[in-house]
């Protein structure tokens, strides 16, 4: 049902917890298939991500480049694009299974885990996933060269629901 992409850069370290919060997800078949796209790691990044079953893709350093080579190999009809992070939100199975189940939209974005109460309504939480079926990615013309391209997918998306935890 869903291909992960995963840009990385030398994320050794933060790759592996990342991927360890996607292993029930696969083991139940939510997640069909794992794509790192990578831009010349000299850690052990690419030992992380093949160790862990991953699709291994090189990629130009540019990010959105780099993203657009994950999406085009991706096989399910829903990406769920996710840089590695530190801290993956646990809980971002349920909402993501929820939004799938009720048909709700083409597309959602997952918040970063962070701030809370007044902190974060004074700022707002950065972007952990964004969801995205492959008709509404593919008929935005999908990731572009330059800085932000999740956010400028976003925008072109017209308005991702935002899923809480």
């Amino acid at each position: 049902m869903i291909s992960v992409v995963l840009p990385t850069h030398n994320n050794a370290r933060t790759l592996g917890l990342t991927l360890a919060a996607l292993v029930p997800a696969a083991l139940d078949g939510l997640v069909k298939q794992v794509i790192v796209v990578d831009a010349g790691s000299t850690d052990a990044t690419l030992e992380v991500a093949e160790d862990a079953g991953c699709r291994v893709v090189t990629g130009p350093a540019d990010k959105g480049l780099r993203l657009a080579a994950g999406c085009a190999v991706a096989r399910q009809p829903w990406l769920l694009i996710v840089d590695p992070a530190p801290e993956p939100p646990e809980a971002w199975r349920g909402v993501v299974e929820s939004f799938l189940k009720r048909g709700e939209g083409r597309a959602a974005w997952l918040p970063q885990l962070g701030a809370s109460g007044l902190a974060a309504l004074l700022r707002p939480p950065g972007l952990w996933g964004l969801l995205v079926s492959r008709e509404a990615y593919e008929a935005t013309g999908g990731f572009t060269a330059g800085a932000g391209p999740e956010r400028r997918l976003m925008r072109r998306l017209k308005g991702p629901r935002r899923l809480r935890y």
